[in-house]
């Protein structure tokens, strides 16, 4: 099973291939197209 990413910047995301995905009470959700579906990550504040 594999856990969460989780990234300090928006510009990590962005270098990572990630997308603004929405907004949370603590940063960011970003996305990324995989063969296998989306992956998401959490970007801190």
């Amino acid at each position: 099973m594999q856990g969460v990413l989780v990234l300090k910047t928006m510009a990590d995301a962005i270098a990572a291939g990630f997308e603004f995905f929405d907004k949370t009470a603590d940063g960011y959700l970003v996305r990324k197209k995989t063969p296998r579906g989306w992956a998401l990550a959490i970007v801190l504040r």
